[in-house]
């Protein structure tokens, strides 16, 4: 919510000063009645009022006590507020100025002052807070409206069934056609006058002479191309047993399987027993249940280079060669440590 614009002015025995927002207004004064002494000459006050401002915008109206010390505005009633340690007796009509707010009454009571509000709208909720009005520390009272609804709103128009629209275009008196216009000779020869000119009735002699001659591609005579026979590359076979213990230095063998599935299954939370668990699956045959394991894992912990390995492994077996290479990446930007980092980085190498 955009800060209210308030312009200062010092009450003589007490000035409000009434400003839009958004478009500005002349200032207006108000001044106590006559039968209530000024602003803080009642007896035992500690505090003087110094000015008050109103400003309103929308449904909000705000107005706002700077005080010569530090005065307090307290919520007691829906319409009644305690002003602490401000002695002061005062009656404002505001009803010709503000289109909400009809009076501000001050009666002391107490320590302070207790302020009355009478409006002419609903006002949904209030607000006190401390706030800074041209630079000086002030007591704000926010008063929110409720938005104002049409009393009188138009009736609904009626509408017209299809059947009553037939009936009253049937019963309506048939109006008269118009005449028909007929166009003269001149008329008609000038609607076509920007016609194009008619086509030629007989072809040109270029046309004729090329579909008695046509124009034949030439005829290129290109060698067979001899094929010379080579033997094919046998596809190179990856084991995954062997190249998570060249990277990993991970021997992968049944008790090793079996102890990492019996630490998983005490330690929920065993994080190098479930990178195991992950590893020991994919090398028994079962891929994708590995992959699942070690891609659950790095949600918990994205850095663990080990199971970044073990999926760049996965992807080099299916021959996944860019997908390798990104969880190589990853797992080097983890920091593993030294030696794992130079294997890593040679199987990248081999990779290109």
């Amino acid at each position: 919510m955009a800060a209210m614009n308030f312009s200062k002015r010092i009450l003589a025995p007490i000035v409000f000063a009434w400003m839009l927002a958004t478009a500005g207004m002349a200032a207006v004064a108000y001044t106590a009645t006559p039968e209530a002494p000024p602003v803080g000459e009642g007896a035992g006050a500690r505090i003087v009022i110094g000015d008050i401002q109103v400003g309103e915008r929308g449904n909000q109206t705000r107005i706002a006590f700077l005080c010569d010390g530090a005065c307090i505005l307290e919520k007691r009633e829906a319409d009644a507020f305690y002003l602490s340690g401000v002695d002061a007796s005062f009656i404002l009509d505001l009803s010709r100025r503000s289109k909400r707010v009809q009076s501000l009454r001050a009666i002391p009571q107490g320590e302070g002052s207790m302020l009355r509000i009478r409006t002419d709208a609903v006002i949904d909720h209030t607000r006190v807070k401390p706030c800074t009005v041209g630079g000086r520390d002030a007591a704000c009272l926010d008063l929110f409206f409720v938005a104002a609804t049409q009393k009188n709103p138009p009736p609904p128009s009626k509408r017209i069934k299809p059947a009553q629209q037939a009936s009253a275009s049937s019963t309506a008196a048939p109006q008269p056609a118009k005449p028909v216009l007929r166009e003269g000779a001149p008329e008609r020869f000038k609607r076509f006058a920007q016609l194009a000119a008619p086509e030629r009735l007989s072809p040109p002699a270029g046309v004729i002479l090329a579909k008695v001659q046509p124009i034949e591609p030439s005829v290129v005579v290109r060698k067979p191309a001899i094929r010379k026979s080579q033997p094919l590359v046998e596809p190179v076979v990856v084991d995954f047993t062997e190249r998570v213990k060249t990277l990993l230095n991970k021997d992968l063998s049944s008790a090793f399987c079996n102890n990492a599935a019996a630490a998983l299954q005490a330690d929920a939370w065993a994080l190098g027993a479930m990178v195991d668990v992950g590893l020991c699956a994919a090398a028994r045959g079962d891929v994708v249940q590995g992959d699942v394991t070690l891609a659950r894992l790095l949600e918990y912990t994205p850095d663990n280079y080990e199971a970044l390995v073990g999926r760049a492994l996965i992807a080099e077996q299916a021959k996944e060669k860019g997908v390798a290479l990104k969880y190589f990446q990853d797992a080097l930007n983890s920091l593993p440590p030294i030696e794992e980092s130079n294997r890593i980085v040679q199987a990248m190498a081999a990779l290109d």
